[in-house]
């Protein structure tokens, strides 16, 4: 669980940092970028989701 917390907080540097980005130069490839990113970051959320079902379903 630890590395998906660390997952979190790369997701939430790298989502500050093209915004910051796009507001400084007004490029919207940035802003094109951070929809990349985070549909990227809710698919591996779905998977990491789905592994942490599959686990307890094992386990029971």
């Amino acid at each position: 669980m630890i590395a998906v917390r660390l997952l979190i907080v790369v997701l939430v540097i790298a989502v500050m940092a093209f915004g910051l980005a796009w507001l400084v130069t007004g490029n919207r490839a940035y802003l094109g970028t951070i929809s990349r990113v985070l549909r990227f970051a809710l698919l591996v959320g779905v998977v990491v989701a789905l592994f942490y079902v599959v686990e307890r379903l094992v386990l029971r």
